[in-house]
């Protein structure tokens, strides 16, 4: 077994355990923790198109993609700013 078949088992176990313990509506613990999934699926679905697309347009030099993703951090950074606590 490989270190990565382990830490791939125990960060879907802690993401999901994390995430129960911060969910507003425990009713609707299925709902949101899907949503999360979908939010993480999207974004590692869509990065790569992103990235391809940015390569394209920058001539094949791989230094925006950098830029890219630092933006997109930053704008991450600040929609999280609304949450005030977990309970």
């Amino acid at each position: 077994m490989s270190p990565s078949f382990g830490f791939g088992m125990f960060i879907v176990v802690d993401q999901a355990l994390f995430i129960i313990e911060v969910l507003p509506d425990r009713a609707a613990a299925g709902r949101d923790l899907g949503l999360s999934q979908l939010g993480t699926n999207l974004g590692q679905t869509i990065a790569p198109i992103v990235a391809g697309v940015v390569v394209a347009i920058s001539a094949g030099a791989y230094g925006p993609v950098w830029i890219a993703a630092t933006v997109l951090v930053l704008i991450s950074a600040v929609a999280i700013i609304p949450i005030k606590r977990v309970r």
